[in-house]
């Protein structure tokens, strides 16, 4: 068998450095695949952080949700075809409908409401329907439900990034953090931040001045909004925000989290609750299928959509040191078993299989 080359798609690690995306690729892009040749599509030259061994082609293409379209259903396929790559490796659930080409999906972005969101937004989710049926093989973690798309399906070890499989401290120095803080790091879309703040305002009067919320993630756009909001719900100085951050630096700004603050549904890879796990950061979040079988007794979880119990459940967090510690414990423990060599072994198990079955 000839010699196999990947195309991955490096959008976010330019225009969303921070997102979910970003940090599982930085995970794939790590991996060390014999006799796999990783080539890196990106939409705007490398920055200084980004030192991976793949082969990088830079394709410009601005920052807009008609821009980004384009990217995925005419220039990857393009550039895919041009470099002879035998599979496009996408992080997102957006392969190309209109093209030949053999995709894959590890999907670890959110799950987003596109109903209120521009022409643009709307058409991609609408094609990405209809590649998703046409995908080659979407990898998900084995350490969780089955999901309900149809299709080639292959199950890996879980994984975290580079920045979350040691101590070191990276690039998150130089930020100016607060003394103590709680995390959130999500979308910034209007219901995600919406019902973030209406549990954060059961917290805010009587711990938001000791630890205050810091949400990372969002984009400026997400962050002008979030300031936004903070004012309607008088929230005053216990809402903050950083600016996009390099994958490396999430690391530390988990660690010195004092609870990752999540009511959401975590992407399959790369997702906060994955990574507060990997960090030893305590999780309250609410309930689901998926979220119990990530996080088994490592969180604080209550009853889907109850803003009060879970604002709670972070008070208690926050107050009750042995609560904190247990779920500390739990998660290092649990997360003890996700491994590199093993999540790149699979990886290249099902690149070679997908391979195989296309000839």
């Amino acid at each position: 068998m000839s010699r196999m080359s990947i195309l991955y798609d490096g959008w976010p690690l330019i225009y969303q450095p921070d997102s979910p995306e970003a940090q599982h690729l930085m995970a794939i892009l790590s991996c060390h695949l014999d006799g796999i040749q990783s080539l890196l599509a990106l939409p705007a030259a490398p920055p200084d952080w980004l030192t991976v061994e793949a082969h990088t082609h830079v394709l410009p293409a601005a920052n807009s949700p008609r821009s980004r379209l384009t990217w995925e259903q005419r220039t990857l396929p393009g550039v895919r075809q041009r470099l002879g790559a035998d599979l496009l490796h996408l992080t997102s659930p957006n392969p190309p409908l209109f093209s030949s080409t053999q995709s894959v999906v590890s999907p670890s972005a959110f799950v987003m409401n596109f109903q209120g969101g521009g022409f643009a937004s709307r058409l991609r989710q609408a094609a990405s329907q209809g590649g998703m049926a046409r995908l080659r093989g979407l990898f998900w973690p084995n350490d969780l439900p089955l999901p309900l798309e149809t299709g080639p399906l292959y199950r890996l070890p879980p994984v975290v990034p580079p920045g979350f499989q040691e101590e070191e401290i990276h690039q998150a120095d130089a930020l100016d953090l607060p003394e103590a803080y709680v995390l959130y790091h999500g979308p910034a879309d209007e219901r995600a931040l919406r019902r973030l703040l209406d549990a954060w305002s059961w917290v805010a009067d009587s711990l938001g001045g000791a630890y205050p919320l810091l949400a990372i993630g969002l984009g400026e756009d997400g962050r002008e909004h979030l300031a936004s909001l903070a004012t309607e719900y008088s929230l005053g100085e216990t809402v903050r925000s950083l600016p996009a951050l390099p994958p490396l630096a999430l690391g530390t700004i988990y660690r010195r989290s004092a609870a990752l603050f999540h009511p959401l549904i975590d992407p399959p890879w790369g997702g906060p609750v994955r990574l507060a796990l990997a960090s030893g950061t305590p999780v309250v979040s609410f309930e689901s299928e998926l979220m119990s079988a990530l996080v088994g007794p490592a969180a604080y979880l209550v009853p889907h959509g109850d803003a009060r119990l879970l604002g709670a459940a972070l008070i208690t967090v926050l107050v009750e040191e042995g609560v904190a510690q247990k779920l500390t414990q739990e998660g290092r423990q649990r997360a003890a078993a996700w491994s590199l060599p093993s999540f790149a072994a699979g990886l290249e198990s099902a690149y070679l299989d997908i391979l195989k079955k296309s000839q």
